[in-house]
């Protein structure tokens, strides 16, 4: 049987592949001290992590910068003291904390042992504008690994002394030409390939199913056909578009979703899971703890345990 250390070491493993499956290369695994065959496939799963990343980043286009940008992935605003004041886009997504969480935590507690060292390096010597490699801890015990962009303030008035700390990363950004490609493939060679580009009203009638999504998470979601009549675009720009914008697909943003409601739930209320299930639109509370483990790798029960 596993001592704890290694089912421990085991759940960090599968913790990653799950990153992996889910399309997210910025994690990587904490390495220990152990010579064992554990540690082994730690670093196999790293270095395949590291492979899969280069290979997006690589596809063979020749015009680099139309088909990469940057995008910001969480910010942190930090004191004099270099404790998080406020935090800014998803950090949820990729440190794994809740806000409350984080709040008057200093940095350093949220970084990996060589990148405290770094930290402590740099912190007292920003003039204005730095940019440096951080790893940071996640709440699941991997390790994030992101290229971090330092604005600390010294001459402005209200903002003196506080320092900005944003995550970013380079995605790929489809190519006008791709997208028409994609498009022509799929619907009848003689359509006019331009028909297909979302405009500025597309995007703003995918955002409005984006919000009745997040508003009705506890209904049946209609077909993409029905949706897209009733927000006026045509199902097959609703079902790229979607993507596009958020990330994923319409029924994986709905359990995202319903998973996101489903653990402030959890932790800040005293309804039952079953109740919670049906409120997030799960028909049974087991349904309910076996997607939200899937997703957060700990149970609802874990959570309010430990609440």
């Amino acid at each position: 049987m596993l001592d704890s250390e290694n089912k421990k070491r085991l759940e960090n493993i599968y913790a990653q592949l799950f990153e992996i499956a889910n399309g997210n290369f910025s994690f990587q695994i904490e390495r220990t001290d152990n010579n064992d065959e554990l540690e082994a496939l730690t670093a196999l799963v790293n270095l395949v992590t590291e492979e899969i990343k280069d290979s997006f980043l690589h596809e063979g286009y020749i015009n680099f910068r139309n088909t990469y940008q940057h995008t910001t992935q969480f910010t942190l605003v930090l004191d004099e003291y270099f404790k998080i004041i406020e935090i800014y886009e998803d950090s949820n997504t990729y440190l794994g904390y809740e806000t409350s969480e984080l709040l008057e935590k200093p940095i350093e507690s949220l970084l990996t042992t060589n990148s405290t060292k770094t930290w402590h390096t740099i912190k007292y010597r920003l003039n204005s504008k730095k940019t440096v490699s951080l790893s940071f801890k996640t709440k699941h015990d991997l390790v994030f690994k992101a290229q971090c962009y330092l604005i600390k303030f010294q001459n402005n008035s209200v903002l003196k002394n506080l320092t900005f700390l944003t995550s970013y990363d380079l995605v790929q950004r489809k190519h006008t030409n791709n997208l028409k490609r994609d498009f022509f493939n799929v619907q009848h060679k003689k359509q006019s390939a331009s028909k297909n580009v979302l405009t500025k009203q597309d995007i703003d009638n995918i955002r409005l199913v984006g919000k009745y999504i997040i508003d009705h998470l506890e209904n049946e979601l209609p077909t993409l056909k029905d949706m897209a009549h009733t927000f006026g675009i045509n199902e097959f720009k609703l079902k790229k578009g979607f993507k596009q914008l958020y990330g994923m697909t319409v029924f994986k943003f709905l359990k995202t979703e319903r998973l996101k409601k489903g653990h402030i739930l959890v932790k800040h209320t005293n309804m039952s899971f079953k109740e919670i299930a049906r409120t997030v639109g799960f028909k049974t509370a087991s349904h309910f703890s076996r997607e939200f483990f899937n997703h957060y790798n700990y149970r609802p029960k874990t959570l309010r345990l430990n609440t």
